[in-house]
């Protein structure tokens, strides 16, 4: 049987390990949703720039002001629709993001919360005399503040 000591050792490591393990799963999430989010900002520049190429060669192709005019409205909506189909994207990316997020949190919660469990039971695990001096342990910097706060709130004290 392991010792008091090596059970709760053993429980700190383990929740070191899931805490890590949490802070690389988030870093991960927020890597990816990064590239996803720069990859949209590259098609962004790459669509606006073919965009313009064409509408700077339709615009000086124009013989009269007539159709300059038609080209340059054309032009506006085509950059309307653009900047709304930006729009859309950029939020679908957000709302993945947020979603992957939210996904890795709570995976990663559950993995705290079951090695905090374990850091319990072996707590709850060990023999009462070897426990008491951990408890007392404990007691002893918060004792004094409880009953600082008891003599502070109760007036029977």
């Amino acid at each position: 049987m392991f010792s008091f000591s090596e059970q709760l050792s053993q429980a700190g490591k383990a929740i070191y390990a899931a805490q890590v393990s949490s802070a690389q799963a988030l870093a991960e999430a927020a890597f990816q949703g990064g590239a996803r989010l720069i990859d949209l900002q590259l098609d962004a520049a790459r669509s606006s720039l073919a965009a313009s190429t064409v509408a700077a060669q339709q615009l000086l192709s124009a013989r009269d002001p007539k159709t300059l005019l038609e080209l340059s409205r054309t032009q506006s909506q085509l950059a309307m629709e653009r900047i709304g189909s930006y729009g859309r994207q950029a939020k679908e990316v957000a709302q993945e993001n947020q979603e992957n997020f939210s996904a890795v949190t709570k995976g990663e919660f559950a993995a705290s919360r079951q090695k905090f469990g374990e850091l319990l039971q072996a707590v709850k695990e060990t023999p009462f005399p070897l426990i008491n001096p951990f408890n007392n342990f404990l007691k002893s910097p918060f004792g004094a503040a409880d009953e600082g706060y008891d003599k502070n709130t109760r007036p029977d004290h």
